[in-house]
């Protein structure tokens, strides 16, 4: 293979590669440089590129692999949410606030996927404090591969347009009220938020302690499981990680899902869909019962106040973590300034009540569950909007017609309620409207992660939507 094509391939492809002696690390990671070259000027995908010390790794891996010392991950190349600390490496958080801080220590997930052999070759843009939005005032717009003129959705907006752009296979996003799963819908690819603790926290930049998930945005639900199997497992300085043991998420993939029952969530879920997002999602219903597994529907009761109660619960801890940058409200992104104004506006008691209504609606889950391996709904009710929009269309039963709504308070609509809920959540790509590509969200038992990447990884291994390539790989010149 040559120029820029091992970037097109997964993680789990490329492995397959490395180890038949058909490609090597070091020509992998120049692929993906000649494609962020490429590419990132019409993206904005990479905050900070690292190509000399992501060369000198790989050369590392292609030793490794030639003295049959390769690790799980030997010579694949990711990027990370450039809230993840690295050391030595700058992490802005996506803030003029800390646009020149080096951290001393790398995050302990990130640390895992380098001491697994992936190849760090890139820290990628985000919104503000992972705090959504439009665009970042300091940084500038992230655009969609799918459409330039459209935003990848948030807060993950570099690590959604990375992997739908093949700059990389593998990305790290997080996920407070949807910032992985939003971008995997938006972007056309595959992001799982884990069960809540499953992927230690340990030096990410907080937004909500009981809110915030690390996960993996990838191509593949294929490649979601081994990047989890590596991320996964206690860390002692984060004090919400699980300490589970990590099982082989790679392997629970081979198992069946024929004869399976997946829960279709009915109501508040399907009420404001975007015309083309629905006829997506019908379809994807059926390739579903294709696969031999019975679609039922059920209905989650309290999903609309679990997502008021999950914003409560992040005013109100955003406000905790960030009380220090209140005198520069000002200054910072649009709806990270409207989380910190929000804050002080949530009292105590809602608080408490918001934290006390969440086991509740966990129960509503697990009755919503009983006899299904999963869940399944929308990931969102539109597809993405443009960047210079701050509404995206959605159906006439939503808002009447010619209708809009505010795209950030639509996007969360069927992601918060179940980061607050702390259960995995994975969105895979499931068809296109006004072409744009459109996410299926799979939900699961909490530490139960497997269960949705193996239905994922065979509804992928029976549809095509996963594999459709951009028009922007081939239009944009070299």
């Amino acid at each position: 293979m040559s120029g820029e094509e091992l970037a097109d391939l997964s993680a789990v492809e490329l492995v397959g590669l490395f180890a038949a002696g058909e490609a090597g690390p070091v020509e992998a990671v120049q692929a993906c440089l000649t494609r962020i070259d490429r590419l990132d000027p019409e993206l904005n995908a990479v905050r900070t590129l690292l190509a000399e010390s992501a060369l000198a790794s790989a050369a590392d891996s292609a030793g490794r692999w030639a003295r049959g010392e390769a690790r799980a991950l030997e010579g694949v190349p990711f990027a990370l949410k450039d809230i993840i600390s690295t050391a030595g490496v700058p992490t802005s958080g996506g803030s003029g606030l800390y646009v020149d801080w080096v951290p001393a220590e790398t995050a302990a997930h990130a640390q895992r996927l380098q001491d697994a052999g992936a190849v760090l070759l890139a820290k990628l843009n985000t919104f503000e404090f992972a705090g959504g939005g439009a665009y970042s005032r300091h940084f500038g717009a992230v655009h969609n591969p799918w459409d330039l003129r459209r935003t990848t959705g948030g807060s993950s907006t570099g690590s959604g347009a990375a992997v739908a752009g093949r700059l990389v296979p593998l990305a790290v996003g997080t996920d407070t009220g949807g910032s992985v799963r939003v971008p995997a819908a938006y972007c056309g690819i595959t992001g799982l938020k884990p069960t809540n603790g499953r992927v230690p926290r340990h030096g990410v930049m907080g937004l909500s302690w009981t809110l915030d998930h690390v996960g993996p945005m990838t191509r593949t639900a294929e490649d979601a499981a081994l990047a989890l199997g590596v991320m996964a497992g206690f860390d002692p300085r984060d004090a919400g990680s699980s300490p589970r043991p990590v099982p082989d998420y790679l392997a629970a993939l081979s198992a069946g899902v024929s004869g399976q029952q997946v829960g279709r969530v009915r109501g508040y879920v399907e009420e404001a869909l975007h015309p083309g997002v629905r006829a997506a999602y019908e379809s994807a219903m059926a390739d579903l019962a294709g696969l031999g597994v019975e679609v039922v529907d059920v209905e989650i009761p309290g999903i609309a106040e679990a997502r008021t109660a999950g914003w409560l619960v992040c005013y109100a801890e955003t406000l905790s973590l960030h009380r220090e940058h209140l005198p520069t409200i000002e200054d910072r992104d649009e709806m990270i300034a409207v989380t910190y104004a929000a804050g002080p506006f949530v009292s105590a008691a809602d608080y408490l009540q918001a934290l006390r209504y969440r086991p509740v609606f966990q129960r509503s889950i697990e009755a919503a569950l009983t006899g299904c391996a999963a869940l399944v709904l929308p990931t969102t009710d539109t597809v993405a909007p443009l960047l210079r929009d701050t509404t995206a269309a959605t159906s006439i039963a939503a808002t009447g017609p010619g209708g809009e709504a505010d795209w950030m308070a639509d996007v969360t609509r069927n992601n918060m309620p179940f980061s607050y809920a702390g259960v995995p959540g994975l969105s895979v790509p499931c068809g296109f409207a006004d072409g744009m590509p459109v996410g299926m969200q799979l939900l699961g038992r909490p530490h139960d992660d497997a269960a949705v990447l193996r239905l994922a990884a065979h509804y992928q291994a029976a549809t095509s939507h996963h594999l459709v390539r951009p028009a922007v790989l081939d239009t944009v010149p070299a």
